[in-house]
């Protein structure tokens, strides 16, 4: 079953009608999130969340889209912890950051195309 409904984030700032380089800017941000040692673990979580609620702003938001977002939030969560047990140099890091692109990937597609509908 594929739900579909617009969705509009009352806790998103000025996110509506983001245009390609805003979105762009959204997801170059969470794309360094997954690769730098972020200062502030619980910061980088916030953040991650937020940039990804702005990013689906504004789009039809379905299952498909959800589900890829959950995905990235999991994987992205289960780094953070990686990093804080094991650092920054943790052996499964890089496997971790690699999930974390390819959800953020799939989120990414998803919400240009929910664009066109």
């Amino acid at each position: 079953m594929n739900m579909i409904a617009p969705i509009k984030s009352a806790d998103i700032r000025g996110a509506k009608n983001l245009g390609a380089e805003t979105r762009s800017d959204i997801f170059g941000r969470l794309e360094a999130l997954i690769a730098e040692r972020p200062w502030s673990l619980d910061a980088a979580r916030a953040e991650a969340r937020q940039l990804v609620s702005e990013a689906m702003a504004d789009t039809c938001q379905f299952d498909t889209l959800w589900g890829a977002a959950d995905a990235f939030h999991a994987h992205f969560e289960f780094m953070m912890q990686t990093v804080e047990i094991d650092g920054a140099s943790g052996a499964s890091l890089e496997n971790l950051r690699m999930r974390c692109r390819f959800y953020l990937e799939e989120v990414e597609a998803l919400c240009l195309a929910s664009r066109y509908r």
